[in-house]
């Protein structure tokens, strides 16, 4: 089975117990990992040097620590840290979600069999304190044709489930540098350039969600960016005039929402 790499970022807001949890889940992984790449956002808390100090001495061989001198954010900080990756197989994790044994498994099994396809993705549990206790399930559209229709109006991956390909990724313009919202604008990106991407029809993430989840997506900068992102994607055919003026008036209705309705449309609507 082809080795893969893992890609996580981290910056100094973070959590350093949801952080040891994160990549104590991916060091679990039914199939190993030799390339562990954790890009260091900016300057970080002392507690978390110490974490990530405490891995890279036990983990010399897999562990490869990026420290940038200021913070870039999320986009900008992948965009580098794909770079280094040094396999083609790149497994994305978000440094507070915690993968499933079996995940990287089953993805590298996949993108193996299925060569033409550029990523991966799945389902995955969204948790409040215990992953052991889920509180729904994010699923995503399966089968090549539902994806390309549901991307015309919502974010058809899970990021922190998704394989890529690295080769593919770099080829369609790697991630952009906006500090929100990257994931979506690739995905989009890749799927109307004619790459491949698909879900695997499987649970294989907790995604943690707390109070500043639902937050951070209520702030305006949030919502402003996805428009602007829709607005991008008519203009270069990738969607239609109403599908733009569906996900704006949608994004209009999160910031706007009061967050104990926001938090009741999350649980039934999505």
């Amino acid at each position: 089975m082809d080795n893969y790499s893992v890609l996580m970022t981290v910056y100094k807001k973070d959590n350093p117990d949801y952080l040891k949890a994160g990549i104590d889940s991916m060091l679990a992984q039914t199939h190993k990992t030799n390339d562990f790449v954790l890009v260091c956002d900016g300057e970080l808390t002392k507690n978390l040097n110490t974490t990530i100090d405490a891995y890279a001495n036990g983990y010399p061989k897999i562990f490869n620590i990026v420290r940038l001198p200021q913070n870039v954010g999320l986009g900008a900080a992948l965009r580098q840290g794909i770079h280094i990756c040094k396999n083609e197989f790149i497994a994305r994790m978000d440094n507070d979600d915690i993968a499933k044994p079996q995940r990287c498994e089953h993805e590298t099994e996949y993108l193996m069999k299925n060569p033409d396809c550029a990523l991966v993705g799945a389902h995955m549990n969204e948790f409040y304190d215990d992953p052991n206790i889920p509180i729904r399930v994010k699923k995503v559209p399966i089968g090549f044709e539902n994806i390309k229709k549901y991307a015309r109006r919502r974010n058809p991956f899970n990021h922190s489930t998704v394989m890529l390909r690295k080769t593919a990724v770099l080829e369609a313009g790697n991630y952009s540098e906006m500090r929100t919202n990257q994931d979506v604008e690739l995905w989009v990106r890749m799927l109307n350039n004619g790459y491949r991407c698909e879900n695997i029809d499987e649970i294989l993430v907790d995604f943690r969600f707390d109070s500043k989840t639902l937050e951070r997506r209520k702030e305006w900068k949030n919502s402003k960016l996805m428009i602007d992102i829709w607005k991008q994607f008519r203009k270069n055919k990738y969607c239609s005039y109403l599908d733009y003026t569906i996900v704006k008036f949608a994004q209009i209705a999160i910031y706007i929402m009061p967050k104990k309705m926001l938090n009741w449309v999350y649980n039934n609507l999505r």
